[in-house]
């Protein structure tokens, strides 16, 4: 059976170390693909351009990687889906495949906060990435329904991406601090310019 991982996340903008993660696990989980999942525009999250940018830019950062895609599934929504219905979407339009959902590790929290964390947490498979000093581990040993399902959550250390975000990203483009190539791909870079995203 194949093995998918699913990526989640605003990608605003994608950056060099969200597509080096992604690879990473590709060899790291033996995955025969790794899918990015942008959420949709209604989404609550301060600063978050257009979806057809950010599908864009990440059609431009993972071009070249037979092992990376990009999923449409969360755009062109209404509404914000839950967590739990993005991923029944994901279900049905992937059959036949073992499904790996890769999460950072702020978003264990989310995920307690959930009304679906019983299922979320007994039902689907996750990477859970490292983030800054949030320690995974000790949030699932904390959490009573996410101790009992340990075995589904698979860490992830991350050191060498530790310092990269899109938010010190865009702090940097909407002062017009355009020398980001170590962060982002050149190509992203041009987008972002050529399409005056981000005040840039």
């Amino acid at each position: 059976m194949k093995k998918y991982g699913f990526f989640g996340g605003s990608f605003n903008p994608v950056t060099k170390a969200h597509v080096d993660l992604a690879l990473e696990i590709v060899k790291m989980f033996n995955m025969d693909k790794v899918i990015f999942v942008p959420v949709g525009d209604s989404y609550n999250k301060k600063g978050l351009i257009n979806e057809k940018h950010r599908y864009n830019m990440l059609k431009i950062a993972t071009n070249g990687y037979k092992d990376l895609e990009i999923s449409d599934i969360e755009l062109n929504q209404d509404r914000n889906l839950t967590t739990l219905e993005a991923f029944q979407k994901i279900e049905e339009s992937y059959d036949e495949i073992s499904k790996y959902y890769i999460i950072g590790a702020d978003n264990l929290y989310k995920m307690i906060l959930s009304k679906d964390l019983e299922i979320l947490a007994q039902k689907y498979k996750y990477i859970v990435i490292q983030r800054g000093i949030i320690d995974a581990k000790e949030i699932i040993k904390s959490n009573e329904i996410l101790k009992e399902n340990e075995k589904n959550f698979y860490i992830m250390e991350n050191t060498k991406h530790n310092d990269t975000s899109s938010t010190e990203v865009r702090k940097n483009l909407e002062s017009g601090n355009n020398n980001l190539e170590l962060i982002l791909q050149k190509e992203v870079l041009n987008y972002i310019e050529k399409n005056r995203l981000y005040n840039c």
